[in-house]
């Protein structure tokens, strides 16, 4: 079997419209293709080859431990646009280091998801690394969960349905008897349609929020764009 309802497209437009901001992509490290991006910041005049012999060693520790790495050792174009470029990407975690860090054994590490930048020991860089994901995945997951339940009201009535439609909008979950002429009338007078019904929907008896026929699940019911 196969489906041609453009799942692959509207999976990536959620995530997107889920997790990105102003200035980019946000991505769930757990889906993220790279994880982590080093990058080398070489001044004039300072050792490039330790630098970048340093961030080297990083990258086989994060890789040898199933972190997804990469090191941008590109002299063009800036660094300071090659930070924006990752930025946009949505790479969870950004490793900046330069001659002091190799001179202090530490590494800076900055967060995508709130632009936290904090400073640690290479013998700790492992553990804070994965820590950080960690950190991050919850993060992301909750946040878009608390957006989630405030955007999701329940109607009680045909009346308070077409409020909620007609000024907040969001997600409606309501009782409906699952005959396509009753959703057709809904999406005339409301425009919004039936979106899908949670997997955990108990089986209840009630009545259709509309006609009020018996109802057996409350649906999600929001407007298409």
């Amino acid at each position: 079997w196969q489906t041609s309802w453009g799942l692959s497209t509207r999976s990536l437009g959620g995530l997107f419209l889920t997790h990105g901001d102003d200035n980019g992509l946000i991505l769930p490290p757990k889906i993220a293709s790279i994880q982590v991006v080093i990058m080398p910041i070489v001044k004039s005049g300072s050792d490039a080859s330790a630098v970048l012999t340093y961030c080297r060693d990083l990258q086989e520790a994060l890789t040898n431990a199933g972190i997804r790495t990469r090191v941008d050792d590109r002299e063009e174009p800036s660094v300071g646009r090659r930070f924006n470029e990752w930025e946009v990407k949505g790479v969870p975690c950004r490793f900046e280091v330069g001659q002091k860090e190799v001179s202090d054994r530490t590494v800076t590490i900055v967060r995508r998801d709130t632009g936290e930048k904090v400073t640690v020991t290479r013998a700790a860089m492992l553990v804070q690394t994965q820590r950080l994901l960690d950190d991050i995945q919850k993060a992301l997951y909750h946040r878009a969960k608390k957006f989630l339940d405030e955007n999701t009201r329940e109607a009680a009535s045909y009346e308070e349905f077409k409020t909620i439609m007609s000024t907040t909008r969001g997600f409606i979950r309501a009782f409906w008897c699952e005959e396509a002429s009753c959703e057709a009338v809904i999406k005339e007078e409301t425009k919004a349609s039936t979106r899908c019904l949670p997997l955990n929907a108990p089986e209840e008896k009630a009545l259709c929020v509309h006609c009020g026929k018996p109802a057996t699940h409350r649906w999600l019911f929001a407007q298409a764009y």
